[in-house]
């Protein structure tokens, strides 16, 4: 398989979105953690990934002014300069720290709106799953690269040094992007989605185009604002799809939260659950990223047969978990070392149907996005991107409360349960999602 430019140029994008992801979740606790920092300190830390839940409210700004190249350099060039910020700050000074961190992840949110937009601007259909494998692995490849390798440069480089590290990247990065030639866009895709739809579902009657290419309403009936928020919602498809990624992993994420902690409390040494649970699982996650998007971009399954087959097939490891959760109390110590292999190797299956099930989930929203109005497209994707992470981190929330209230088995019976009613909902899916098959069996024909 021969990788187009389009599909290079964003996993070199998607992996800088991975970086500051790593840097918060997996470097900065350890770090803080080695340097004495409270629990609680470290928890509150999240709450500088707030842009991240707000950008929805910012992306319609980044569509209406200026180019998504434009705002792209522009997010590099304040990343760097945090960076630079960072390397001048001491770790231990707080408020001026949670300055430049808040500031580090509204400019990454920033970018990740761009990228997402561009990403939606030069993909064609066919390139759409090899666009979101991108997406899915350069951003854990970027996650494991910042997260994995600072946390082992730290042994040897000063604070200092690694932001320094850091902004050199940016800087990297921001010549390369200002170097190249702009991403192919000029070739007409396969299908012309809003053309051929028509822009009228998109707009209300007697609106217009204004100077920067932009719809606006003569009878100034809504300020530009509303319009955008309507183009968005009215784009085919948005409500199932908004309803579908808010729910499609909550069993599994529930699953993946709770099984390692499930192990370490029946007596698995945490550096075991660590190595295979963290480490090999998060190959096994990339793998299956990849496997779902060949499935789709060099087997010709459609978005929506990987879904209903491998969220049918996550059905089992959950069951798997939740018998292995009802015997592992009762169970003598002879067979603990075989239910631990199972519920190992239970989530393995779990993380390789995860990876295919976000890629084609992915694949899907992109293809949502691109029915859009060409002048929204940036926020309807982000509005969505949104809606699924909230779906997962919400429901992450209240995982460690429920679970001292039901217990491990009855909490895995509940993943199980929620796992099972997104079977009904994906069946569910408008045909305009549907479209994708019809459009690469017409495209085969003519070659």
């Amino acid at each position: 398989m021969i990788i187009s430019p389009n599909v290079a140029f964003l996993a070199a994008l998607y992996f800088l979105q991975g970086l500051p992801y790593g840097l918060q979740s997996h470097f900065l606790p350890l770090y803080f953690r080695t340097h004495g920092m409270a629990l609680s300190s470290i928890s509150l830390l999240k709450l500088l990934l707030t842009p991240w839940m707000l950008k929805a409210l910012w992306a319609p700004l980044v569509d209406k002014y200026g180019t998504k190249r434009k705002w792209l350099l522009y997010s590099m060039v304040g990343l760097a300069l945090s960076c630079l910020m960072g390397s001048c700050t001491s770790p231990e000074y707080m408020p001026s720290l949670v300055f430049i961190l808040f500031q580090f992840n509204f400019l990454t949110a920033t970018q990740d709106i761009a990228v997402d937009g561009i990403a939606i601007q030069i993909l064609t259909t066919t390139e759409l799953a090899g666009g979101n494998i991108a997406q899915v692995v350069g951003y854990k490849i970027g996650s494991i690269f910042s997260g994995g390798l600072l946390t082992w440069l730290s042994e040897y480089l000063s604070w200092t040094s690694l932001f320094i590290c850091l902004s050199f990247i940016y800087i990297t990065a921001f010549l390369f992007v200002y170097k190249m030639e702009k991403p192919d866009s000029s070739e007409e895709k396969e299908v012309n989605i809003a053309s051929n739809k028509g822009e009228d579902n998109f707009r209300d009657e007697g609106s217009k185009r204004d100077a920067g290419g932009h719809y606006s309403c003569d009878n100034n009936r809504d300020s530009w604002i509303l319009q955008h928020i309507k183009q968005i919602i009215n784009t085919e498809g948005t409500w199932w799809i908004a309803v579908f990624v808010l729910l499609y992993k909550l069993g599994e994420q529930g699953s993946l939260s709770m099984t390692p902690l499930f192990l370490v409390d029946h007596k698995m040494a945490a550096s075991s659950v660590g190595f295979w649970t963290g480490v090999i699982g998060q190959v096994i996650s990339i793998a299956g990223s990849i496997m779902g998007g060949w499935l789709v971009s060099i087997f010709r399954f459609t978005p929506f047969e990987v879904l209903k087959f491998f969220c049918q097939l996550r059905l089992v490891p959950l069951t798997i978990q939740l018998i292995v959760a009802i015997f592992l109390t009762d169970s003598d110590y002879s067979s603990i070392s075989l239910l631990y292999a199972i519920s190992v190797g239970s989530m393995f299956l779990m993380l390789l149907g995860s990876g295919a099930i976000t890629t084609a989930t992915f694949t899907m929203m992109m293809y949502c996005s691109q029915h859009a109005d060409p002048s929204v497209q940036a926020s309807h994707y982000t509005f969505i991107a949104t809606l699924e992470v909230l779906g997962k981190l919400t429901f992450s929330v209240f995982t460690g409360l429920l679970t001292e209230i039901l217990e491990y088995s009855l909490m895995f019976l509940l993943l199980v349960l929620l796992s099972g009613i997104l079977i009904p909902v994906l069946l569910k899916c408008p045909k305009v999602l549907l479209e994708m098959s019809s459009i690469r069996q017409s495209r085969n024909k003519n070659h």
